[in-house]
């Protein structure tokens, strides 16, 4: 999804799909209720801090994770949860479109994952499209977005 920003910047955000946005928070939900009843039964003050801070993660899945890439003609700036880069927009080279399964591999299952030794950054919600740039340094970015027609306008907005 793409929306205007001042100053002729585009920003695109994706978010997860509904079933696995709210599915993880019913999870993380149902978790944080059964420790407050074991906090409850047991007394234990820090099982109430436990499944506050499980409540509270429900709450930031269902709502706040999110991607966000902004491209403003300088830069282009990658924001992923608990992570944020910049890379300028001259020094990228190789931005290329394909279709992407939206799976990470490996078992960790993050939004934002490195892979190949350190060399791919994966911006990932899940997605057909994916958009996959290096900068000066030869480190890759790959954004995976919901379709091949989003990914072909970021990667027209990457390259402009």
């Amino acid at each position: 999804m793409a929306s205007k920003a001042p100053a002729g910047s585009v920003t695109f955000v994706e978010r997860s799909p509904g079933w696995l946005r709210w599915g993880g928070g019913a999870f993380l939900a149902t978790v944080a209720a059964a420790v407050a009843v074991g906090a409850a039964i047991e007394s234990v003050w820090a099982l109430y801090i436990t499944a506050a801070a499980l409540l509270l993660a429900a709450v930031w899945w269902c709502f706040l994770v999110r991607i966000t890439v902004e491209v403003d003609g300088q830069e282009i700036i990658l924001r992923g949860p608990l992570w944020k880069r910049s890379v300028q927009q001259g020094s990228v080279h190789n931005v290329a479109v394909a279709k992407d399964t939206g799976l990470n591999t490996g078992l960790v299952n993050w939004p934002v994952t490195r892979h190949e030794r350190g060399s791919l950054t994966r911006l990932n919600m899940g997605g057909a499209g994916a958009v996959t740039f290096s900068d000066a340094h030869g480190h890759r970015y790959q954004v995976v977005l919901a379709d091949l027609p989003s990914a072909e306008q970021m990667a027209q907005a990457i390259e402009s």
